[in-house]
């Protein structure tokens, strides 16, 4: 059996659900089932649910109830493990139990841990013996998105195991409405959860440069996520809200709605492989985004927009000056042809289904 495990349904939910379905093995969901039930019902053989508090930095009796479920695996068991987040609280749980099975974790992002905040060095530091002499012993493989990400936890945790790059979590290609003309006055927006490491506060500081630019408009599409330490207070949420060049969405579906926009503005600090710019840019959208290694191969590959280096906010404010003059020519069909090949469901699919044969 191969067990896909997140401590937040949202992680499994998001493309996660899909690959399950491509993958050629049944795959059983463990994670708190709260908010996506009917979605991990229609994508897994079978669902676990896994009761743990993610608002809370570690939730004790969520990481007893997993060391439980551990206790019952067998030798012969896949345990694919998602988020960095969610390996941490597996090697707390395994203190004392013996390992039977194959574990593999997939760190999508190095997240808040490796976030430079005064909090984040401090968890780094007090995590780096516990991290570094267990998981060695307890997980076989690590798969990352991006090749920096790679280095950095190796090198932080002395990771000594196989090791794998697969880009991207999977889109669904086939359910994108694609972009089929710009709007005479061009929208441009914000898509993703509105914490202070995606850039919320810099897209603003975008939106106030150019508050009396006629021909641009400006949306944010996402929520507050009150289990992340980088969550907006309520206070920023609602002077947000009432920002008077700026039109809040709440969130929206992606599949049938993002081709109603014209330019992404992602001034994201941290991206494992962003997935809302290969939305965006299969869709058909001119994406302009911040220079890291999340984002940087994407746009190389598929020529899709605009790297503004070290977030500059100058920089991004004369790259929309500009578009407004002329707005660049993207080749569609080469974007969305280098996507489907690369990083689509299917693609991404066929990668994991390769690794789990060598396995079982």
């Amino acid at each position: 059996m191969i067990y896909y495990i997140a401590h937040w349904d949202w992680i499994l939910k998001n493309s996660r659900a899909e690959i399950a379905k491509k993958v050629d093995f049944d795959i059983t969901g463990i994670s708190p089932i709260i908010d996506y039930k009917d979605e991990l019902e229609d994508a897994f053989s079978s669902n676990i649910n896994w009761e743990y508090k993610r608002q809370k930095l570690i939730h004790l009796m969520g990481i007893l109830r997993l060391r439980r479920l551990i206790k019952n695996f067998k030798e012969k068991d896949i345990l694919h493990i998602f988020t960095l987040k969610s390996l941490i609280i597996y090697l707390i749980s395994s203190i004392f139990t013996n390992k039977k099975l194959t574990v593999i974790a997939s760190v999508t992002g190095l997240g808040y841990l490796f976030a430079n905040t005064k909090f984040a060095n401090f968890l780094k530091l007090v995590l780096r013996y516990f991290i570094s002499s267990r998981i060695n012993s307890l997980v076989d493989v690590i798969i990352f998105q991006n090749k920096d990400n790679q280095t950095k936890f190796v090198e932080y945790t002395k990771f000594k195991n196989r090791v794998e790059i697969i880009e991207g979590s999977g889109l669904q290609t086939k359910l994108i409405t694609k972009k089929e003309s710009f709007n005479k006055k061009l929208k441009i927006i914000f898509v993703g959860r509105l914490l202070k490491e995606k850039g919320i506060f810099e897209y603003i500081d975008i939106i106030n440069h150019l508050s009396n630019h006629e021909d641009l408009e400006f949306y944010i599409a996402g929520s507050r996520d009150p289990g992340n330490r980088s969550n907006l207070t309520e206070k920023d949420f609602k002077r947000i809200q009432n920002i008077p060049d700026l039109q809040y969405l709440g969130e929206i579906d992606i599949n049938s709605e993002l081709y109603k926009y014209d330019i992404l503005v992602l001034p994201s600090y941290h991206e494992g492989f962003s997935r809302i710019l290969l939305e965006a840019a299969y869709t058909g959208l001119y994406c302009i985004v911040n220079d890291i290694p999340g984002t940087r191969n994407i746009i190389s590959t598929t020529n899709c927009g605009k790297l503004i280096k070290e977030n500059n906010i100058e920089q991004y404010v004369n790259e929309l000056t500009n578009i407004c003059k002329k707005l660049p020519e993207l080749n569609h069909s080469s974007i969305r042809e280098t996507i489907t090949e690369n990083y689509s469901v299917e693609a991404i699919a066929m990668r994991m289904t390769n690794l789990y044969k060598e396995y079982v």
